[in-house]
C-alpha cells in the first residue's frame, strides 16, 4: 500500500512538471511572436492612414493622473477577418505596448453583421494604452486571415488631447 502512494505521488509530480514545461513552451512562443510584431511596428516606415477592409479609429481621453488614454478600435469589417493579431505603438517611453491575440491563445475574428463570442467573432476589438504626450502618433500593425490567406496592414493614426 505504501508503494502505491509513493508511486502515485511520483506520477503526479512528473505529470505536473510536464504540464509546466508545455505551458512554458507556449508562453515562449507567444512572447516571441509579440517581439516579432513589436519589431515590425517599430521598424516600418510605410503606414496607411486607413484600412479598406474595416474601420480603424482612435479615441483619446485625458485621465486624472495627467496621462492620456488612447483606444484603437477596429470594427465594421467589410470582409471576414479571422485570427486577428494586432499591436499598437506610440513611443519608446511607454512600457506597456497594447496588443491583442499575441500574448493569449484566444482567437479574435470579425465578420460583417455577425457576432458570436463563443466562436470568437466579436463586434470589434480594442487596443488601449496610456501616454503622457498630448500630441502623438499611434502606429498599428495587424494581421488577419481571409479565406486562408494571411494579410498584413500597417496603419498610423494621429492623436491630439490638447
Amino acid at each position: 500500500m505504501k508503494r502505491f502512494f509513493v508511486f502515485l505521488i511520483l506520477l503526479l509530480t512528473l505529470s505536473g512538471c510536464q504540464n509546466t514545461q508545455n505551458q512554458d513552451t507556449v508562453s515562449k512562443k507567444l512572447y516571441n511572436q509579440y517581439r516579432q510584431y513589436y519589431q515590425l511596428v517599430t521598424s516600418s516606415h510605410d503606414f496607411q492612414a486607413e484600412c479598406e477592409e474595416c474601420s480603424i479609429q482612435l479615441i483619446v481621453n485625458k485621465t486624472t493622473n495627467k496621462q492620456i488614454r488612447y483606444d484603437v478600435i477596429i470594427n465594421n469589417p467589410k470582409i471576414e477577418m479571422d485570427n486577428i493579431k494586432a499591436i499598437a505603438y506610440v513611443d519608446k517611453k511607454n512600457k506597456d505596448i497594447p496588443s491583442i491575440g499575441l500574448l493569449e491563445e484566444n482567437s479574435f475574428s470579425l465578420k460583417p453583421d455577425y457576432i458570436n463570442k463563443e466562436e470568437g467573432f466579436y463586434k470589434g476589438i480594442n487596443l488601449s494604452g496610456l501616454t503622457t504626450q498630448t500630441k502623438f502618433k499611434v502606429r498599428i500593425y495587424f494581421t488577419y486571415e481571409n479565406n486562408g490567406i494571411k494579410k498584413e496592414r500597417y496603419v498610423i493614426l494621429n492623436g491630439n488631447a490638447s
